[in-house]
């Protein structure tokens, strides 16, 4: 039975039905022309921080928050050699999971006096990273942007790239189950094709 579901979701995730289901379903976007602060989650450290760096020069925002445990020092790295100045950037390295990226990020947040802020995440990564920070820090306007790593664009990293948005669906609703955060968003989100 298991190799039966193993073989199942082998198909599944090489399918192009499934990259049209996965992307119409958790990618979100909340663009923002300027916020107080960029988070950038760790989990994929060359897209998100070069992503960041473009939107900093950019003057979207003057500061930038990475968190993460085991990447947050070489995406901090990517930020400097793409010109950010240290001052510009606060470290947390100790959250694990997204929803201690929230926790973790909310007092350091709170301190810089943040009200406005953009989040880069890998695309299958929006909608949860979205839900989650608006649930655990009501009190700032969360904005969300997808990077990409090259990766993804060939027919390797394709199938890479679905099965990261099937293990994502299991995060999805998971959060929902332990922590009450929903996937689903207000109508002020504009789905990503």
């Amino acid at each position: 039975m298991a190799l039966a579901l193993v073989a199942c979701a082998f198909f599944i995730i090489r399918g192009a039905g499934f990259t049209h289901f996965w992307k119409e379903y958790l990618v979100v976007s909340v663009p923002m022309s300027h916020a107080d602060a960029l988070i950038v989650p760790g989990g994929e450290p060359l897209a998100r921080p070069l992503e960041a760096v473009r939107l900093y020069k950019q003057g979207v925002a003057n500061k930038i928050f990475v968190t993460g445990f085991g990447d947050a020092s070489s995406i901090r790295k990517v930020l400097l050699e793409g010109g950010v100045p240290a001052s510009a950037i606060a470290l947390e390295s100790r959250a694990k999971t997204t929803h201690a990226n929230a926790v973790l990020l909310k007092p350091m947040l709170d301190r810089a006096n943040v009200r406005s802020a953009l989040i880069i995440t890998s695309p299958f990564h929006t909608r949860r990273v979205l839900a989650t920070f608006r649930k655990v820090i009501p009190g700032i306007r969360f904005g969300v942007t997808d990077a990409s790593i090259r990766w993804w664009s060939v027919p390797e990293g394709k199938t890479d790239l679905n099965r990261f948005a099937l293990i994502e669906f299991l995060k999805t609703a998971e959060y929902w189950f332990l922590y009450g955060v929903s996937p689903l968003l207000g109508a002020e989100h504009k789905v990503v094709p």
